[in-house]
């Protein structure tokens, strides 16, 4: 992304906002975690993954307090531990 230009990246983004995903979520058949930081100003969490985790059946939300949208680096050791967690079969 850091290569693309800013015309690409524009419209990636609005396109990805413009799209409606609710079928293709409501197929997914397989657990789903969804992980999202409450302070999140980019992804606001009631506009994304609390209206996805309705759609996904067998799906869960996790949500970190106090956290924004770069969740890799400022909770890098509880967000591995709960993707491991999750991979592992635990709840």
């Amino acid at each position: 992304m850091q290569r693309a230009s800013f015309r690409a990246v524009f419209d990636v983004n609005r396109a990805q906002m413009d799209a409606d995903w609710r079928e293709e979520m409501r197929a997914i058949a397989v657990p789903t975690l969804l992980i999202h930081g409450d302070a999140d100003a980019s992804i606001p969490l009631d506009l994304s993954s609390r209206r996805t985790v309705e759609l996904i059946a067998n799906s869960r939300l996790e949500v970190y307090e106090n956290a924004d949208h770069g969740l890799y680096v400022t909770h890098r050791a509880r967000l591995s531990a709960d993707l491991l967690d999750f991979c592992q079969g635990n709840p």
